[in-house]
């Protein structure tokens, strides 16, 4: 009994030193820090998450979707461009009107979202019409994104404790997680989280070759060690250009980023026949993404469908998204009409100043920049450390450069959080170089009091964390993306028309993914919406949706002047006598959205309008009757 009472003393002592100082304890700073990291998630969704918002996101969702159900990468969003060019340059000359093949998203995002979508009960990816938001949107698309988030955190915890040391980490690891950009990012349903999953895990693949075949020398001022080729140094570089060529299938734009990690390479393989293996790496990337290069060629007759031409309209030849939504564009005209070299020289330089300043700066956290900017002039002793942070200086300047010559901008109503800002897939290597220096600094300030020190890395704390706090303070956003739309009302209105039946709007990807029915977005006049009536679709258009994504707009800019001019008479409310489209009625919420339909297809129906537990109580919206007056302008 003695030796029992001993042996069960011994086995609590050993368990209660385990949990204080072994490896117990770092099993509870683990689970400590994944129940953060799942809290700040609950809260952060329940405050700001309102369903799919943005174009690109609902865009890929509903590629998504027809994937999952044999379709192949099939859209429900045509563009006016894409009818154009595919039947003037396909083989058979036939824009594929029911069967339209997407000309413009890469693969990758929307072939994952589909192995998801195909993990669901049937009927979950059927719209309900008392659901506030879509279900795929809450159950899959979402935890997905964050679930990328987490991982990336991850990754960027251990990666930094190997270029410095665990209190950098912590601290970087810590201030990433409370990022207010990055979370935003988390709910967008934009392909950014996995994009920046896997290019740091491409990068870091070449880090931890560079590590295998550059080792720091054992000593300070020991001279550096070249150690031989192994299989895992092989495959290191190799999965690197597979994951880079993984994300080219993510976001096209990100093929800039072939250039400063084959000079990683070159660099991490000097005096190792280089340039070979830089060329080896090349040909992996190019070999990942020829098969979809292949098929946008067969489908289309250009490698990257008509995303070519999208970026054209951010050169300054074109307004908007007026090229896109154009029948007859006449593109390569518009393009000579913007001038020679020097007039393109002049817009470079013009774009330049704005890319800089907003594209660099928008990246994440401008403190993080700040100190990542003030510390590229200290030289720190490991080699290693030095190149990474000059490929990610090197990558940096790539992405401003090729968001500069496209007109890309990552600024879209005072947030960052658009498709198009690549250079997030920096920021949390950024923060943790300008952690590194931040504490750099530190450790040279002789503070007399402990007590000092800790204040400053709580204040340096408090304004990277501060944009999320005021994010989730009150007041709470609205539970609708409204304007420009209500799902919903956008779902109520696409049952009233059956699958077969083809429509048109401003909005056409809330149509496509919320209401699930084919919508061609708004032509640039109303003669190419004739045309595309008469000749284009199978029976024409049976209805038009008209939204505050177009009426909010500046009234002469863009309304009478702009981009949608060729819509001034309609906007007006002087309607053509021979338009198609007789019936028209206003929509809930209000009367800021117009339906124009080849007949009532609204009578005797109600539009239930999911509403907020404090509104409950009020009665549900119903749809006005027929006739109801055309548009007026705003």
């Amino acid at each position: 009994m003695a030796k029992s009472g001993k042996l069960t003393e011994s086995t609590i002592q050993n368990a209660v030193w385990q949990i204080e100082l072994g490896r117990g304890k770092v099993v509870v700073y683990w689970v400590l820090l994944t129940l953060l990291a799942l809290s700040l998630g609950l809260i952060y969704t329940a405050s700001q998450f309102r369903g799919l918002e943005k174009r690109e996101a609902m865009d890929q969702a509903q590629i998504a979707r027809n994937l999952a159900r044999g379709e192949g990468f099939t859209t429900q969003v045509i563009r006016p461009l894409s009818l154009w060019h595919l039947k003037n340059f396909s083989k058979d000359r036939d824009p594929k009107v029911l069967a339209h093949p997407d000309l413009t998203n890469p693969p990758l995002y929307p072939l994952v979202l589909a192995g998801l979508f195909k993990l669901l009960p049937p009927g979950v990816l059927e719209f309900q019409p008392d659901d506030r938001m879509y279900a795929p949107e809450r159950w899959v698309i979402l935890p997905f994104n964050q679930l990328c988030l987490l991982a990336t955190l991850v990754l960027v915890f251990f990666w930094a404790r190997e270029l410095f040391d665990t209190r950098i980490a912590v601290t970087a690891g810590l201030l990433l997680l409370f990022s207010d950009l990055l979370w935003e990012f988390g709910i967008s349903g934009l392909s950014s989280n996995l994009l920046v999953l896997l290019f740091l895990s491409s990068l870091y693949c070449l880090y931890r070759a560079d590590r295998l075949l550059n080792p720091p020398a054992a000593t300070e001022g020991a001279p550096a060690t070249v150690a031989p080729f192994t299989s895992a140094s092989v495959a290191w570089i190799l999965g690197s250009a597979v994951l880079l060529g993984l994300c080219f299938l993510t976001r096209y734009t990100m093929g800039i980023m072939v250039v400063p990690l084959a000079l990683y390479v070159a660099r991490i393989l000097r005096g190792r026949s280089r340039w070979l293996w830089v060329g080896l790496y090349a040909i992996v990337f190019l070999a990942v993404i020829a098969p979809w290069l292949v098929r946008n060629q067969e489908v289309s007759g250009r490698l990257l469908g008509i995303a070519t031409y999208e970026w054209r309209q951010n050169t300054g030849a074109f307004n908007g998204d007026s090229l896109v939504r154009s029948y007859h564009p006449d593109a390569d005209d518009a393009l000579a009409e913007a001038g020679g070299v020097r007039k393109q020289f002049s817009k470079f330089l013009t774009y330049s100043r704005k890319s800089v300043y907003n594209n660099f700066f928008n990246m994440g956290s401008g403190l993080f920049v700040g100190f990542y900017v003030v510390g590229l002039l200290y030289a720190f002793r490991r080699a290693d450390v030095t190149g990474l942070r000059r490929t990610v200086l090197g990558g940096l300047l790539a992405g401003v450069l090729i968001l500069t010559v496209l007109g890309i901008e990552t600024q879209s109503a005072g947030s960052g959080v658009t498709g198009s800002n690549i250079l997030v897939v920096f920021f949390p290597l950024v923060a943790v170089y300008a952690v590194a220096f931040f504490y750099l600094l530190l450790d040279r300030i002789p503070f007399r009091i402990q007590l000092t020190r800790a204040a400053a890395i709580g204040l340096f704390g408090l304004l990277n964390v501060a944009p999320i706090l005021y994010t989730l303070l009150p007041p709470r956003r609205s539970p609708y993306p409204y304007p420009p739309y209500v799902p919903a009302v956008t779902h109520a209105v696409g049952a009233w028309f059956d699958k077969s039946e083809i429509g048109c709007s401003d909005l056409p990807w809330a149509m496509a993914w919320t209401a699930d029915r084919r919508c061609v977005w708004l032509p640039m006049n109303v003669q190419e919406f004739y045309e595309l009536h008469d000749f284009v679709t199978p029976k024409g258009f049976s209805f038009l949706m008209l939204t505050p994504y177009m009426l909010d707009r500046p009234l002469t800019s863009e309304l009478f002047k702009g981009e949608y001019e060729g819509w001034s008479g309609v906007i007006r409310g002087r309607m053509p006598k021979e338009f198609p489209l007789k019936s028209v009625t206003t929509l809930p919420p209000g009367t800021d959205q117009f339906l124009f339909a080849d007949r009532a297809r609204w009578k005797d129906k109600v539009i239930v309008e999911p509403l907020p537990p404090e509104e409950k109580k009020k009665p549900a919206t119903e749809a006005p009757p027929e006739p109801a007056p055309a548009p007026a302008a705003k």
